[in-house]
């Protein structure tokens, strides 16, 4: 059996590859039959290869992972294998044999390589792993709070402001979010997940950083705001990451003037009604007065484009925060 992973969701394709991995071991508990080869590493193809046809006594079934053979692996490697390949195709029906080329991203579309595994003529079968968006990111979420809800404890769920807000601020990242779903399902204990879980532990997270940046744009620097922002991006932040954060905070921004300037609510009266965290409450007022409503309706409209611009595809996000600043 040939089974061809590839995809920009390189967590799910792991994820996945785990579990087959799981089910295999299980039976092998020896590991003899496993072999992984990665060509980000060091890799001899004739060594990868043989291992399809050598099984031992430990483990007539063998299961062999061959990792970015089309991102990592030199012509000569893909040209073996492609070669191999063509002259074996029995390998498709050989029970005792798994094999999964695995790619940890979208590969080249033009490779040879690509193009054999692809074809739907010769049995190899095949797993796209896109990123998720929209209702299909939303029930793989609910599902994986489910699933690590199964052991104790046990029960939960999340409510649906709780899953929008949660997606706001960490994207379709789904590595990042197994992480932040593991701690909330652990915080919540077995209840419902509220959106006051999220602020608390996904992002309380508002950090002084985004404040920093924040605070240059207000001021008109927007040399310094250009700089804090690929400060985010090449400490390791995620571009959508930082996004759902300027959307977060002017929309707090207009919440708190609104309650502020409309209906006279003191500070503490803010922090009871919007359930925002005291310290974001406190920031928000004090940045708030180099906002009037009309440059916070302004901001919010471009954020509002800039999201539109990006899911369809129009502009790549981290060019759509810097012409976002340039332009405020």
């Amino acid at each position: 059996m040939i089974l061809f992973f590839y995809g920009e969701d390189s967590f799910r394709l792991k994820q996945k590859i785990h579990e087959l991995k799981k089910r295999f071991l299980e039976k092998d508990i020896s590991g003899s039959g496993l072999s992984v080869f990665d060509f980000e590493e060091k890799v001899e193809t004739k060594k990868i290869i043989s291992t399809f046809g050598t099984a031992n006594l430990l483990s007539p079934k063998r299961f062999v992972i061959v990792e970015n053979l089309i991102l990592a692996g030199q012509k000569e490697d893909q040209a073996e294998m492609l070669e191999f390949l063509k002259k074996n195709t029995d390998l498709v029906k050989n029970d005792d044999l798994i094999v999964i080329f695995c790619e940890n991203n979208q590969p080249r579309k033009n490779s040879a390589v690509y193009k054999f595994l692809e074809s739907k003529n010769n049995g190899v079968k095949i797993q796209k792993f896109e990123k998720l968006v929209g209702s299909k990111l939303s029930e793989w979420i609910v599902r994986r709070i489910k699933e690590v809800g199964e052991n104790p404890p046990a029960g939960g769920g999340i409510t649906k402001d709780a899953l929008g807000n949660l997606i706001l601020f960490v994207g379709s990242d789904t590595g990042i979010l197994e992480m932040e779903i593991q701690k909330l399902v652990n915080y919540a204990s077995g209840r419902i997940i509220e959106t006051v879980d999220v602020e608390l532990l996904v992002k309380a997270g508002i950090d002084n950083n985004i404040f920093q940046t924040i605070d240059a744009l207000a001021n008109g620097d927007k040399q310094k705001a250009l700089k804090l922002l690929h400060n985010h991006i090449e400490s390791g932040e995620n571009a959508f990451y930082v996004f759902s954060m300027f959307i977060y905070q002017f929309r707090n921004y207009v919440k708190v003037i609104d309650l502020k300037e409309n209906q006279g609510a003191s500070e503490q009266e803010i922090v009871g009604i919007t359930k925002l965290n005291p310290f974001v409450v406190k920031k928000c007022l004090w940045q708030a007065q180099k906002f009037p409503m009309s440059r916070l309706k302004k901001i919010y409209q471009a954020l509002v484009d800039i999201d539109m611009q990006v899911k369809t595809g129009k502009m790549k996000m981290e060019l759509a925060l810097d012409k976002f600043i340039v332009e405020m």
